[in-house]
């Protein structure tokens, strides 16, 4: 199950019924809210695969 995949589908189909523009500010936040959640998700996932900091090199 891709959670991110289905959330970001969701996110996507509810605002191509109702635009961000139309939107009421707590409807807003709450994409906003969204956003930064999958955010965090993207980068805890990148940091699962990758390591904290790929591209240091402590000489070892």
């Amino acid at each position: 199950m891709n959670l991110f995949g289905e959330a970001f589908d969701d996110l996507n189909e509810v605002l191509v019924r109702q635009p961000f523009d139309a939107m009421s500010t707590a409807e807003r936040l709450q994409v906003v809210q969204i956003r930064a959640l999958l955010s965090i998700s993207q980068e805890l996932s990148r940091i699962h695969h990758d390591g904290i900091n790929p591209e240091y090199d402590s000489g070892h």
